[in-house]
């Protein structure tokens, strides 16, 4: 298994169509501390460690994101509760608002918009003996009080500021208009298991990780389905290691009559009822292989040893 916690995915990146790239691009440089990793007049890709997270596209419509379903927040996962305290001092002293906070037992959680009302969660997960795993599998989240100050405090003061290398895309929510017709169908193509659920909400991932999707009814009933080019969440980006789980995708979205596209022979994209759309793409692994040759010398002979550290591979949680 390539991934952490047994997991048979791997969140990639959230692509946003945007109403104003150039304030959103300095939103997500400035007060979120990404990277710009490539840029054109209408797309920019930013990220962390040259791994992109944030990608944003130029948009000409101009209803509110919270106007249709689609993304109720991207989770971007910090590597640590000092990383997730440097950020919280870092836009704190912006004095850009914050929506939320809360301890959800197996993490500690920000929440915050962007300049559109994307909703991000910033956060850092608790070691995994904190959690709360049940005999079945399910893994039970809470929300209480964050230690707010206590964090706060632990922040250092990074000038300039650029979000932890190591940060990458925790976990997707998406706003539903059944979330539990929602659920079963990730659960059924992705092949996630249910790891906690209300009437309006639900929980889901591979493997052993508290969650890589979750879905919610909470912005209503009549809320419009999602389109293209609309404001917001364009698509969301998953990975899977091999080829094989690439196709078995396709034939259970085809199973459950969603609409599925070939984008190429190791990437396809998948719609489900309410226009959200999700890109599946076969990691390659030689586009993250890193040679490091170590050049040492033992009675007088010089042995070379190149080492291939696969980064991607390896150092990622899920």
């Amino acid at each position: 298994m390539t991934y952490d916690y047994n997991s048979k995915i791997y969140l990639a990146e959230t692509v946003l169509n945007v109403k104003d790239l150039a304030r959103q691009t300095a939103f997500y440089t400035q007060i979120i501390g990404l990277e710009i990793l490539s840029q054109t007049e209408t797309e920019v890709v930013l990220g962390a460690g040259n791994n992109p997270l944030v990608h944003l596209i130029q948009t000409n419509h101009e209803q509110a994101v919270k106007s249709s379903y689609g993304l109720y927040h991207m989770a971007i996962l910090l590597p640590s509760r000092e990383d997730l305290a440097d950020i919280f001092k870092h836009i704190a002293e912006l004095d850009y608002p914050f929506v939320g906070a809360a301890d959800h037992g197996y993490s500690e959680a920000l929440y915050l918009e962007d300049l559109e009302g994307n909703g991000i969660e910033l956060y850092r997960d608790k070691p995994v003996a904190e959690w709360d795993i049940r005999e079945d599998g399910r893994i039970v989240g809470v929300t209480e009080e964050l230690s707010a100050q206590e964090i706060y405090e632990m922040g250092r003061k990074v000038e300039p500021f650029v979000i932890a290398e190591e940060t990458r895309m925790g976990h997707i929510h998406l706003s539903v208009k059944d979330s539990q017709l929602a659920s079963a169908f990730y659960q059924e193509v992705l092949e996630l298991a249910d790891k906690f659920t209300i009437p309006s909400a639900s929980w889901i991932a591979s493997g052993d990780y508290h969650h890589h999707l979750a879905v919610n009814e909470w912005g209503g009933k009549n809320l419009a389905k999602r389109e293209k080019g609309m404001i917001g969440l364009a698509y969301y980006v998953l990975e899977v290691e091999d080829k094989g789980d690439l196709i078995a995708i396709a034939e259970r979205a085809n199973n459950r009559g969603a609409e599925v596209k070939w984008l190429s022979s190791n990437a396809l994209i998948f719609e489900d009822n309410d226009g959200i759309l999700t890109r599946v793409k076969k990691l390659i692994i030689s586009d993250f292989l890193v040679v490091t040759i170590y050049i040492t010398f033992e009675r007088s002979i010089m042995v070379i040893v190149i080492k291939v550290i696969t980064n991607k591979l390896n150092n990622f949680n899920n």
